[in-house]
């Protein structure tokens, strides 16, 4: 086919200059050929993967499950999530006009799930979770919601988020099958929950929701008190949770280690677990790929250097609950702790300044959380400091550093404790390597 020989040439080609090309062979051959991946004979195991975060990450447990289980996958997990980055992927495991491949598990951006299913039909849609993300693209959850809703046929088996009510709002109106995950109360849930809430209203009757508990914001155990809506038939669920020992139990059965205890991440590891069982993969197989799973280190990264322990936590700018959940999760140290806050640029998609979602972060909970200073870098780190001055962090503890340049010398002398590094993603090598770079030489 004449789209598949163009696409591998510029895959070739691009490998000559060292460039991995994860989404212009696509573009080139979906330019070219506007039709071509209609044209492709696909695998019986299609499975999407989408929501406003977590969804590459879960797209590598789902991938690394399939093939513990011997199958093979084409999948995106480099990233490129929109149309030409699916299929640029799809012509790297094409041959002729079939994907020769078990499954296909991709990564697909909510705003564009509607534009992918035009052209691949997908068995299975998994959503993780709908946020106030990026709100100069995304306006609001509600329209992200109604987005995805678009992508999704009667034949599409969802599975989604259970705790989630936005979430929740695809079984009123979906007319496939629907599989929900979630994870009980436990030790570590809250009895109230004083971050913003996205979703506090049922949308059926508006009737104010009741919680028995919170995970996170609007996650947890909800009920409308005037009509059935509510957190109900959560077929797979996390009834167990050990920090201390990073053990968590399935359905009060399948017990499993976790190499990383953040509460998304139990998230992406119950969603990845559910919908591999729903397929009918061997609970031992996906236990044991799940717990030899590797973070990737761009994401979650520990290490040590002159006897300070160092957490890199990326975070996307523009979003709340992700900054929010490792808020939470600097918060379970107990000991002394500094927290680096910055981000270089907050989208590559757009250019813009807003910065009003810093103020939908509970940053007032670094109040309770023994932490020593509090250092704010990057173009926008006078914003960030305002910020953390509004939380109630007194002046004297806020450290405000134009870029990283000196970053290792301020924290080494100047702050105290374990070191929590929240970054966007465009921060987090430059400031390891600002760090390491002494040792590395």
């Amino acid at each position: 086919m004449i789209g598949t020989f163009i696409g591998k040439s510029v895959i070739k080609t691009l490998k000559l200059f060292k460039r991995n090309g994860s989404s212009l062979p696509g573009r080139i051959v979906l330019k070219l050929c506007p039709k071509y991946l209609t044209k492709i004979k696909y695998p019986d195991n299609i499975i999407m993967v989408t929501g406003s975060s977590g969804k590459g990450s879960t797209t590598k447990l789902i991938t690394e499950i399939f093939e513990k289980n011997n199958m093979t996958v084409c999948t995106n997990v480099e990233g490129s999530n929109l149309l030409d980055g699916v299929a640029s992927a799809i012509i790297r495991n094409v041959k002729g006009k079939k994907l020769k491949k078990d499954a296909l598990v991709l990564e697909v951006d909510e705003r564009y799930l509607k534009i992918v299913t035009k052209y691949i039909k997908p068995k299975y849609v998994l959503v993780n979770n709908i946020t106030r993300d990026q709100p100069p693209r995304q306006g609001s959850f509600d329209i992200v919601f109604n987005e995805i809703l678009k992508g999704l046929s009667k034949n599409t088996h969802l599975v989604v988020n259970g705790d989630d009510p936005i979430l929740r709002r695809f079984g009123l109106i979906h007319k496939g099958n629907i599989t929900y995950y979630g994870i009980d109360k436990t030790k570590y849930s809250y009895d109230l929950m004083n971050d913003i809430k996205d979703y506090e209203y049922c949308p059926k009757c508006k009737t104010k929701l009741h919680y028995d508990y919170y995970h996170y914001g609007s996650v947890g155990s909800y009920s409308c008190t005037k009509c059935d809506f509510k957190r109900d038939d959560i077929k797979y669920s996390i009834t167990n949770v050990d920090y201390n020992k990073n053990i968590v139990t399935i359905n009060d059965e399948y017990k499993l280690n976790i190499n990383n205890n953040i509460l998304f991440n139990l998230y992406n590891t119950l969603a990845a677990f559910s919908i591999c069982d729903i397929l009918k993969i061997d609970s031992k197989i996906i236990i044991s790929a799940l717990e030899n799973s590797k973070i990737n280190n761009k994401i979650f990264d520990e290490f040590s250097v002159n006897k300070r322990n160092y957490t890199i936590l990326n975070c996307k700018a523009e979003n709340n609950t992700t900054y929010n959940l490792n808020l939470i999760y600097t918060a379970m140290d107990k000991e002394k702790k500094t927290i680096v806050l910055g981000h270089r640029e907050i989208s590559r998609r757009y250019k813009h300044f807003d910065l009003s979602w810093l103020y939908d972060i509970n940053f007032e909970l670094l109040n309770e959380s023994n932490v020593d200073k509090v250092v704010c870098t990057g173009p926008d780190a006078y914003d960030i400091a305002t910020r953390i001055k509004y939380a109630g962090i007194d002046e004297k503890d806020i450290i405000v550093l134009d870029n990283l340049d000196n970053i290792k010398e301020v924290i080494e002398k100047e702050t105290k404790g374990n070191v929590y590094a929240i970054l966007n993603f465009d921060y987090v090598e430059p400031f390891k390597n600002k760090i390491k770079e002494e040792v590395q030489k």
